[in-house]
């Protein structure tokens, strides 16, 4: 998918099963679901992903939120929602059961009022009939655009360090710390970057935009976090971060090799 945007239908995989709605990230809602049979062997699974679009405007008539120009730019990471408290069966014979969507899915920052990088957080909940022949899964998605409150850090998502670009070969995940090198100076340094070599670079268009914050400790060994992803990486890409902006005290270089590209 390199170089390519999802519109936000396309991520959604297309408009049935879904209820879009604005909340504040500390709403929690609980709906009531009621099926047309026993749900006695239904198992209940819940996720939840927060996406990114680059723009969202609304309808001037309803005033409904309109997706028609949204382009979903990048992601942050899936997580699991515990069913345990979450999915309450009401009565199992006539099919009801009372699902809660909790609050704070969504922790990262909002520009307040906005209307572009706009956070939505993507909440899947399944079911699976254990008790038919085969066994049957459906679905039915809450796309909850997120909206500014007090308390919540103001700024654009997409500068989060945990914030994944999509399609533009960003970094989401590296190895190499490097080994213990006593003449390394302890400290935090920011904003560190590196040389590329490697895939990338053969193609013209090398990896470029990545930084990290590194920590070398006392007995020299030094660890990384990404800050910005950067783009154009590709798997296998290295970094050789130089010891000048480790502190220059003498240690050896340290190499960081791209295992995962966004």
């Amino acid at each position: 998918m390199a170089g390519r945007l999802l519109s936000f239908s396309q991520y959604l995989g297309g408009s049935n099963n879904v209820v879009i709605s604005e909340v504040f990230p500390s709403t929690q809602k609980t709906f009531q679901y009621d099926y047309p049979a026993n749900i006695a062997a239904y198992n209940f699974t819940m996720e939840s992903q927060t996406i990114v679009v680059d723009t969202l405007s609304y309808d001037l008539n309803t005033g409904n939120p309109n997706f028609t120009n949204s382009n979903v730019v990048g992601v942050f990471a899936n997580t699991t929602i515990t069913t345990s408290g979450n999915v309450v069966p009401v009565s199992n014979a006539d099919g009801t059961v009372n699902i809660t969507i909790p609050a704070d899915l969504y922790t990262g920052p909002i520009e307040p009022d906005a209307r572009a990088n706009v956070p939505i957080n993507v909440i899947s909940i399944s079911w699976t009939d254990t008790g038919s022949t085969p066994n049957t899964t459906e679905s039915h998605r809450h796309a909850q655009i997120q909206r500014y409150e007090p308390g919540v850090t103001v700024g654009n998502p997409r500068l989060s360090n945990v914030f994944l670009p999509l399609g533009t070969g960003a970094i989401s995940t590296f190895t190499g710390a490097g080994t213990a090198d006593g003449a390394r100076t302890p400290g935090t340094y920011t904003s560190v970057t590196g040389t590329v070599s490697g895939p990338s670079a053969t193609t013209g268009q090398a990896g470029t935009g990545a930084t990290f914050q590194a920590l070398v400790l006392a007995n020299g060994v030094c660890e990384f976090d990404i800050i910005t992803r950067g783009q154009n990486y590709v798997v296998g890409d290295t970094i050789n971060i130089l010891d000048s902006s480790l502190g220059g005290g003498g240690g050896a270089d340290i190499t960081i090799t791209v295992t995962a590209t966004g």
